[in-house]
């Protein structure tokens, strides 16, 4: 009894991608990281919201963060597809890691006003930017073809966990010691995952992109790609949408935490980050335990009307608690369809397009949210956050109804 039920567990479930040495190194060292990485978000939103009170900085700040990576990303994706992913992984890190280690040290010297953080964000929204990429890229070269929806669904499922019991971790920091403590313990993280790398090989790797072209002619094939697949080209605007306009509201929690709920935001965001986390840790499991790409599919379509639901009856009520209960199923649902979306596209995409295809993913992925907190942080000065938030989810709920009227031809064509 007992030896099947550890067989079912260990070949059968989403824990079968832990068979593989690889993949076990990376996920463990990078849930250290990615547990950090909300000290690092947790702290540059406090510190931004203390500085000016003011959703137009808190927009902008989120912006100038993830607007290197917008740059960046596909040429990142380029690079990841013609060179060694793993050392391009190594460098990547180091320089995260040095920049976001500076940061700590002015912070704690009290030496950072709104715009030299404003400097800061920029610069390490740059490094993520080649780093995201990567990441996204070398996780299908840790395991094989078979287990990739397991490793995909466990990735998202340890990182959302270092999300709910990261916030946990920050708030006392960021209450006794501040914010520069924030971003050490962050630096921290980011060099025990930078060691880990040196002890990883990739045991699947991919064919490298066509040498002798340029660079300009990678790119073009990778939008190319996207744009002309008859099933990826949807997922594609969906992500959009539901990125820029759905999960807007993570970037702006400092804002809706004191204006619309009346909560403290020192500890009104580590609250609400940590309930997303939790909506996140469910979410890897219930995805990932998914084979069939026909039932993928429905369980993305489940996900992305629930998320417009849950963000609806977020943002409608002004009582904290419900609203941090409604995250709880907001980021489930919003983590179901980047993870469902994530496992059809890297099980559809050429392996040699793979780093191209899945920057434009990442990119969307990481930038969207800061894009739309910049449109609506700028306009709460005027309405508030409600009507704006309310707004982006109708328009998002048109562009979702239209894509889901080509539901039969996409599933067509990944079944094809």
């Amino acid at each position: 009894m007992f030896a099947s039920l550890i067989d079912m567990l260990a070949n059968k479930s989403i824990l079968r991608a832990f068979r593989h040495r690889n993949f076990v190194i990376v996920e463990l060292s990078s849930w250290l990281s990615g547990a950090g990485v909300w000290f690092y978000r947790i702290g540059l939103q406090y510190m931004t919201w203390d500085l000016t009170h003011s959703g137009w900085w808190l927009g902008i700040v989120a912006l100038a963060e993830a607007l290197p990576g917008i740059l960046i990303a596909p040429i990142a994706g380029t690079l990841a597809d013609r060179h060694d992913r793993l050392k391009m992984a190594r460098i990547v890190q180091f320089a995260i890691m040095v920049v976001t280690a500076l940061l700590a040290a002015l912070t704690l010297a009290d030496l950072v006003d709104i715009y030299l953080l404003t400097f800061f964000a920029v610069i390490h929204g740059l490094a993520a930017g080649f780093w995201t990429p990567v990441r996204m890229a070398i996780g299908p070269n840790l395991v094989p073809r078979e287990d990739l929806s397991s490793a995909i669904a466990l990735h998202s499922t340890l990182f959302n966990l270092g999300r709910f019991v990261g916030p946990a971790l920050a708030a006392p920091i960021l209450v006794i010691w501040g914010a520069g403590m924030v971003f050490a313990a962050n630096a921290a993280a980011y060099l025990v995952f930078l060691v880990a790398l040196f002890f990883v090989e990739l045991v699947n790797p991919d064919k490298r992109a066509a040498a002798g072209r340029s660079m300009f002619a990678h790119l073009q094939e990778g939008f190319g790609y996207v744009i002309r697949h008859s099933a990826i080209k949807y997922l594609f605007l969906n992500m959009t949408v539901s990125s820029v306009l759905l999960r807007a509201y993570m970037e702006l929690l400092p804002g809706l935490s004191e204006t619309v709920f009346g909560h403290d935001p020192k500890e009104g965001v580590a609250v609400m980050v940590s309930a997303a986390g939790l909506g996140a840790i469910v979410a890897g499991p219930l995805i990932g335990n998914l084979t069939r790409v026909e039932t993928i599919l429905r369980a993305y379509w489940i996900a992305i009307f629930c998320s417009l639901v849950f963000l609806t009856l977020f943002i409608t009520r002004s009582d904290f608690w419900f609203a941090a209960g409604c995250v709880v199923f907001l980021s489930m649902s919003q983590v179901g369809i980047n993870i469902a979306g994530q496992v059809i596209v890297q099980s559809t995409v050429q392996g040699d397009l793979r780093g191209r295809v899945m920057s434009l993913w990442g990119l969307l992925n990481r930038s969207g949210p800061a894009v739309g907190a910049l449109l609506i942080g700028g306009v709460s000065g005027y309405y508030g956050f409600q009507w704006p938030l309310l707004a982006g989810a109708g328009f998002s709920a048109a562009v979702i109804v239209f894509a889901f009227t080509r539901h039969k031809s996409i599933r067509q064509a990944l079944t094809g």
